[in-house]
C-alpha cells in the first residue's frame, strides 16, 4: 500500500508540474491541457488522500 500511495504521490506531483507548465504557455489550447491536468493531479491527490485514511 505504501507503494501506491507513493506512486499516487509522484503522479499528483507531476500533473502539478505539467500543468502549471502547460498554462505559462499562454495559448487557449495550452490553458486547456493545463488545466485538464490540474483537475488530475486534484483528483489523484483525492483518491491519495482517500486510500491513506482507508489504511489508518
Amino acid at each position: 500500500m505504501t507503494l501506491l500511495l507513493t506512486l499516487l504521490a509522484v503522479l499528483t506531483l507531476a500533473a502539478l508540474v505539467l500543468g502549471r507548465a502547460q498554462i505559462g504557455r499562454g495559448s487557449n489550447a495550452a490553458v486547456a491541457n493545463g488545466a485538464t491536468l490540474l483537475a488530475v493531479a486534484v483528483l489523484v491527490g483525492l483518491v491519495a488522500t482517500v486510500l491513506a485514511a482507508d489504511t489508518l
